[in-house]
């Protein structure tokens, strides 16, 4: 059921409905304005695998936006386990790259998927996405080299699987084929789904 503060005026899941109306009628007409550069930069800490990873400056409209409030750290690196086996001095445990890459992924998704709630105006009380994937680490560990023999670089991931549990007053079959169609407006989703072309570089400080 929606809480009481859902019900009140125009607002639902936190969201002023009209409000959101007036920015989607405003980005159709003006699609340059609400356009999206976003960036990340990682700091090597004199460790192997351990990374500063920050977030913070992004473009919107062409504006590029920078305060210091928005500089989220992330202190990235390996599992302890791992860590020991391979051979560290005092192994530690951080978050892994990896899982905090599915976790981003479940969290775009439960944007993607309450939104369209909205959009549809299904009522969402619950909702909660978990993400699994296989890795299989040999072509990191130097046991596999980058690419096959044809030139195509080596899959290092099983299947993703995602699994999304939602509930609400009147959600029934048409509602959940719907939410579940719009997974495919993830942008997380799409980022780790479809190929984007990349060209790393490295140069010398």
């Amino acid at each position: 059921m929606a809480t009481e503060s859902q019900q009140e005026g125009t607002v639902t899941q936190g969201v002023d409905v009209e409000k959101l109306k007036a920015f989607l009628e405003f980005a159709e007409a003006n699609p340059d304005d609400v356009q999206f550069g976003l960036e990340a930069k990682g700091v090597y800490e004199g460790r192997a695998i351990h990374t500063k990873a920050t977030t913070g400056p992004y473009t919107l409209g062409g504006q590029r936006i920078d305060r210091t409030a928005r500089e989220y750290v992330h202190h990235l690196g390996g599992h302890r386990e791992v860590e020991d086996a391979v051979g560290f001095v005092d192994p530690t445990d951080r978050q892994e790259v990896i899982e905090l890459a599915l976790a981003a992924l479940s969290g775009c998704i439960n944007a993607a998927v309450s939104m369209s709630a909205i959009a549809a105006g299904i009522e969402l009380d619950e909702l909660e996405t978990r993400v699994r994937i296989a890795w299989d680490p040999f072509v990191f560990l130097h046991l596999e080299e980058i690419t096959t023999e044809d030139g195509d670089p080596v899959d290092m991931f099983g299947d993703l699987e995602v699994d999304i549990e939602a509930d609400g007053d009147g959600l029934g079959e048409d509602e959940r084929s719907y939410l579940e169609e719009s997974v495919g407006r993830s942008a997380v989703y799409n980022l780790v789904t479809l190929p984007h072309r990349c060209r790393p570089s490295v140069r010398r400080r």
